[in-house]
């Protein structure tokens, strides 16, 4: 399986560590989540036989080394290899000394952009700077300059993920479940994640490291102990439907945190007896969901938690819908989403929210 293969029209993108979390965790079992950065030869294996094996015809592959540090020795063959059935591969986002150990440092060529790197502490998340290259062609050939100067992945992702998911999204003109609004249409995640299986992992993948930077980073407790770098009153991830515990239970193991369920939270207002039971007292949680639409079941589980005496740190989404401008959101009740459904993307989704009170252009007969 790989995850993170993305179409840029004009060259193929890998995200090297996505795919090298998957090869730690899901293949080997190592478990070290996504805090691995050292890459192996497992993982280039595969790729490269996802490309040589594939019927593409573009020919320009750039793999992405975001935050990978160190590699296994002779991983260059698989590059090499590459290069003599045809392709054109540049490195992003990749070190000086992992250009060095590929032995690729001797390769001139004026569109070879550096830039520094930077990286975070496993524990602390501290940041530190390394000197590298946004760019980096495996040809000394000028010519060869497929990646863009403004190439941003995300745009990449996003228009992907709109384009995969319109074909979930089913005309529905019933009201919300638990909300007084009227849908146009519903997105069936379920479907959605059964069906666009990689690709939703690589999306979990993503919301693990904009947990990592919103908690450990921004966020009022850190995951761990500067002085001893142990785990230090990590959050709990809180799983509230059938939908959201596959994804809950990909980030527990991306990001090594406990899990709790609380069933049938939402449409169906059932809370059990032993919720007191779960709940800790001071402890940390972070709500999971699958497709935060209007918030209702999200605020329901903070008012639980919070009623128990825990502590709501947010919620995370694969997917969000953002109803108010964004100047208008405020943080501490912002989704955090891989992807929104938005004023830029709804109509092409086909995906509307109304009500039955007339809006501001109408006038009472």
């Amino acid at each position: 399986m790989i995850i993170s293969k993305l179409n840029a029209e004009n060259f193929i993108y890998y995200d090297l560590h996505s795919e090298e979390v998957l090869t730690s965790n899901f293949i080997e079992e190592n478990n070290s989540g996504v805090f691995c950065d050292r890459l192996q030869s497992i993982t280039l294996d595969r790729i490269c036989d996802d490309i040589l094996n594939s019927d593409q015809i573009i020919k320009s592959i750039a793999f992405d080394l975001h935050n990978i540090e160190g590699s296994q020795d002779n991983l260059s063959q698989y590059f090499t290899k590459l290069k003599s059935n045809g392709f054109q591969i540049a490195l992003l986002n990749v070190t000086d000394e992992l250009i060095n150990s590929f032995g690729y440092n001797n390769i001139s060529n004026i569109n070879n952009l550096c830039t520094y790197l930077t990286f975070y502490d496993k524990g602390t998340l501290k940041p530190r700077k390394k000197n590298g290259y946004f760019r980096y062609y495996l040809v000394e050939d000028g010519n060869c300059n497929f990646i863009p100067h403004d190439f941003n992945i995300e745009a990449i992702f996003n228009k992907d993920f709109i384009e995969k998911l319109k074909i979930y999204s089913i005309k529905h003109q019933e009201p919300h479940t638990s909300s007084f609004v009227y849908l146009e249409s519903y997105i069936n995640i379920k479907m959605f994640i059964s069906e666009q299986k990689s690709f939703c992992i690589y999306s979990i993948y993503k919301l693990a490291l904009k947990i990592l930077k919103e908690w450990r980073e921004n966020g009022p407790i850190p995951f761990y102990d500067v002085e001893n770098n142990s785990i230090y009153n990590a959050p709990i991830l809180v799983c509230q439907s059938l939908n959201s515990s596959y994804i809950t239970s990909i980030l527990s193991n991306l990001l090594k945190l406990d899990i709790l369920v609380l069933d049938k939270i939402g449409p169906i207002n059932r809370i059990y007896n032993s919720l007191n039971k779960n709940i800790i007292e001071n402890r940390n949680y972070i709500v999971v969901s699958d497709l935060v639409c209007l918030g209702t079941e999200v605020k329901i589980v903070k008012n639980i938690i919070e009623f128990l005496g825990g502590k709501y740190l947010g919620n995370v989404s694969l997917i969000k819908t953002e109803t108010l401008k964004k100047k208008d959101i405020k943080r501490k009740d912002a989704t955090i989403a891989v992807f929104a459904i938005d004023s830029t993307n709804n109509e092409d989704l086909g995906y509307f929210i109304s009500t039955n009170l007339k809006n501001k252009k109408e006038t009472n007969e």
